[in-house]
Parts: C-alpha cells; structure tokens; sequence
C-alpha cells in the first residue's frame, strides 16, 4: 500500500498543477454519484414495500396536507410527494453530468499547457520535452480516470431514478385506488 501511494504522489506532483482541480473534481463526483445511487436505491426500496410506502405518504400528507383529504387534496399530496422524492436528485445528476462533461477538458486543457512546455524547451534539452509530454499525458488521464467512472454513475443513477418514477407512479396509482374507495 505504501509503493501505491508513493507511486501516486509521484505521478500527482508530475502532472502538473491543473492536477489538484482534477483530483477535487473526482471527488465531488465520485461522493454526489454514490451519493444518489444510494438515495434513488433506498427510495425504490420504499416503492417496492406497500406497507412502508403507505407509510410513508401518510406521514408526508400529515405534514404537508393534513387539512386536505379526497380529490384534489390528494392529488396534489401525490404530486408533492413525487416532487419531493425527486427534486433534489435531479438536479444532483444533472450536476454530476455536466461535471463528468468538464474533467476531460481540464486534462485536455493539461495536455495544450504540457505540449506548450515540451515544445518551448524542444531547443534546451530533451528532459525539459519529455517532462511536457509527460505532463500532458498524466493531465489527459487523470481527466479521462476522474471523468468515465463519474460519466457511468451518473448513467446507473438516471436509470435508477426512471425505475423510481416507474415505481411511484405504480405506487401513486394504488394509493389514489384506495382513496377514491
């Protein structure tokens, strides 16, 4: 364990100072990835259990609309709580798709600053251009290692939220037959 972190010290402090938004970057998006899967899977989970579920809308419509009941009231208790479950996840993952957008442009940006110094020291010596190509080759990486993972998350957790959707709306449905009983 100890080779691995000196070997990623290393490469760290050779890819050049563009490094430390890459690693932040990373992980951001690597905790608001895991971040929603494990909230979209917990909701499904309250979803898939009907007696978890109807208590959970109770508890929620006591709260939000315990003056309302019947027609429009719980209409707009279901619309509420479908708002509620997901607003806040959406936007998350929209975050965390534009991110996994951004990192492989800061490592390119990495690559344009890495060419730049290997070719302005080209006439001084050959160290100074594989330090830039080195730079510019790390930089590239770190954008795409911090980028496709955070990119596969976000397309786990857009599929656990359609699943989610899928599940309350069936779980709407169900609560909306029974008060209209």
């Amino acid at each position: 364990m100890e080779d691995f972190c000196a070997q990623f010290v290393g490469v760290f402090c050779a890819g050049g100072y563009l490094m430390y938004p890459l690693v932040l970057l990373a992980l951001y998006m690597y905790w608001t990835g895991f971040g929603i899967c494990f909230r979209v899977r917990s909701l499904n989970a309250l979803c898939s259990d009907s007696e978890k579920f109807a208590r959970a809308f109770a508890d929620f419509e006591k709260c939000n609309y315990s003056a309302q009941c019947g027609g429009a009231g719980a209409e707009e208790a279901f619309d509420g709580l479908g708002a509620e479950l997901l607003s806040g996840e959406e936007r998350r993952l929209k975050m965390l798709k534009i991110l996994s957008s951004v990192a492989p442009l800061i490592g390119l940006l990495g690559t344009v600053a890495g060419i730049s110094v290997a070719i302005a020291s080209s006439g001084e010596s050959s160290e100074g251009v594989a330090r830039g190509i080195s730079t510019a080759l790390i930089t590239t990486q770190a954008g795409l290692v911090a980028a496709i993972p955070a990119w596969i998350l976000a397309m786990s957790a857009a599929a656990s939220m359609r699943v989610l959707r899928i599940n309350l709306a069936r779980r709407t449905a169900e609560m909306r037959g029974r008060i209209a009983l």
